[in-house]
């Protein structure tokens, strides 16, 4: 039996990881899975949940993270990785994703020699001023098997020279999406009744109070103006700049806006309101994907996505900046054809990655 130690930090791996780790749980499979929570994301509201939600155990680590600073963060997270592979002697590493719990367990396989494996692999945003793209180019260098949601995904790292049997012998496959397979799972489209929904929490959209306030002045106006409200889960890091331009009363201003905040939802919940929801306002990389497979289309509050194939069959569009968000939603609305096949499989990305992994690592 081989043994995976799984590395996860954030809201969106949990998604990704429950996945696999329904796969991994069978009894007899070859594969055995040994999950590190980095601690990146540890409120209740951010990242329990989700486990008793999609219904996989506990991670079998959790790792005390206190440091304050990026950096600080990242080394106490490998110190701790570091413990933790002492005590499994795991045959393989596997990341998902671009955030920095991604990037410190790609780091601890690369400087340990452990295969790596890397799930979403080959997408690129072209931004490096996104710390996502730092995270997500690090992990595909690094590793030595690598997993894709599309062919697009693999043709961009053909460009960077990762490709099954280069000089370092690596292992590249189209697998599909796994946070497609979550969202099928969770939610499925329908009429769309009800509030449109809004998620903001990039460092670059509301760190700063000015540019806060701008991009909820902008999605006011346009909400307004089309007689729709927005439902409004909002991220801890959100929540305490929308207190320094408000205060404790934030949410009340915003319900005059259009907006009715809430806390953060879980994921079955969040993905019912997609189903309803006309079109879908976000930052986040990965609620773009899952608008899409429940039928919705967004507007990506960021200059670019790395989700480009959405981009290139009109399901997404992208507003750099709030001036721009009008214009952009009116062209959204414009869109009408869909599609002919699924971007991202079908609902089969799991059984795929189970089935390459094992192909791999037997």
């Amino acid at each position: 039996m081989k043994k995976i130690l799984t590395v996860v930090g954030a809201r969106p791996q949990f998604i990704k990881a429950s996945v696999l780790s329904r796969l991994l749980q069978a009894e007899g499979d070859a594969l055995r899975e040994v999950m590190v929570h980095t601690g990146q994301h540890t409120e209740d509201r951010m990242s329990a949940v989700f486990f008793g939600e999609l219904g996989i155990p506990e991670p079998a680590y959790t790792l005390p993270i206190s440091a304050e600073g990026v950096l600080a963060r990242a080394g106490e997270m490998l110190a701790g990785l570091q413990r933790v592979i002492d005590i499994e002697q795991p045959d393989a590493i596997l990341v998902y994703g671009d955030t920095d719990s991604t990037l410190a367990g790609a780091w601890a396989a690369a400087r340990l020699g452990l295969p790596l494996i890397h799930v979403e692999a080959g997408l690129r945003s072209g931004d490096r001023q996104m710390p996502e793209e730092i995270n997500r180019i690090g992990a595909d260098h690094w590793a030595t098997h690598l997993c894709c949601p599309s062919e697009d995904a693999v043709a961009q790292l053909r460009a960077e020279g990762i490709f099954t049997g280069d000089a370092m012998g690596r292992q590249v496959a189209v697998v599909g999406d796994l946070q497609c397979d979550a969202a099928l799972f969770a939610g499925s489209s329908q009429t769309p009744s009800g509030p449109v929904i809004l998620t903001l929490h990039r460092p670059s959209n509301v760190d700063d109070p000015v540019r806060l306030r701008a991009w909820l002045e902008a999605i006011r106006d346009t909400l307004k103006s089309r007689g729709l409200r927005a439902l409004f889960p909002v991220h801890p890091r959100t929540e305490k700049v929308l207190e320094r331009l408000w205060g404790s009363d934030w949410a009340a201003a915003l319900e005059g806006w259009h907006i009715d905040a809430s806390a953060p939802l879980g994921y079955m919940d969040l993905m019912e309101h997609v189903g309803r929801a006309p079109w879908v306002l976000t930052d986040s990389g990965g609620l773009q994907k899952e608008a899409y497979v429940l039928g919705r289309r967004s507007v990506v509050l960021r200059p670019v996505t790395e989700w480009r194939e959405l981009v290139e069959h009109g399901i997404v569009v992208c507003a750099g900046e709030p001036v721009d968000l009008e214009g952009r939603i009116a062209e959204m609305e414009a869109k009408q054809d869909w599609p002919e096949r699924s971007l991202y499989g079908a609902g089969e990305a799991g059984p795929r990655l189970k089935m390459q992994l094992d192909a791999w690592l037997s």
